[in-house]
């Protein structure tokens, strides 16, 4: 899995504990110290590689989740999208719902098909499957 925008390591953790080896991308480096504690707390060390670029990711990945602000989503759709394998799952949450117009569009012109929307109060989750 990537975890893009990996924060405290939430995602990752979660991703780790249910048998996934997981590339977490963080730029913040709080954040990266945050996760590290977190990732140690959880026993999911081995399992979670963090990096500080999304170049140091490597491989295509059967799940990327991108949970980060809607600006940040579009200016990386197309890497976002390159590292997805062809049967994977792309899943972008951390978007309120007058993000989706223009999150969802810039991805599907790159995936070629519209998302899931998925909300739950204020917040709401895109999530596009390989076929």
């Amino acid at each position: 899995m990537l975890d893009f925008g990996s924060g405290s390591g939430i995602l990752s953790i979660a991703a780790a504990q249910l048998g996934a080896t997981v590339e977490a991308v963080e730029i913040d480096t709080q954040a990266i110290a945050h996760a590290e504690r977190n990732l140690k707390a959880s026993g999911v060390t081995e399992r979670v590689r963090q990096c500080a670029s999304l170049d140091e990711a490597r491989g295509l990945f059967d799940f990327v989740v991108a949970n980060i602000l809607r600006p940040i989503l579009v200016s990386f759709a197309t890497p976002l999208v390159e590292r997805v394998e062809r049967r994977g799952t792309l899943v972008l949450s951390g978007l309120v719902s007058t993000d989706v117009p223009q999150v969802s569009a810039a991805y599907a012109r790159l995936v070629g098909a519209r998302p899931e929307i998925y909300e739950r109060d204020e917040w709401r989750a895109l999530a596009w499957r390989g076929e």
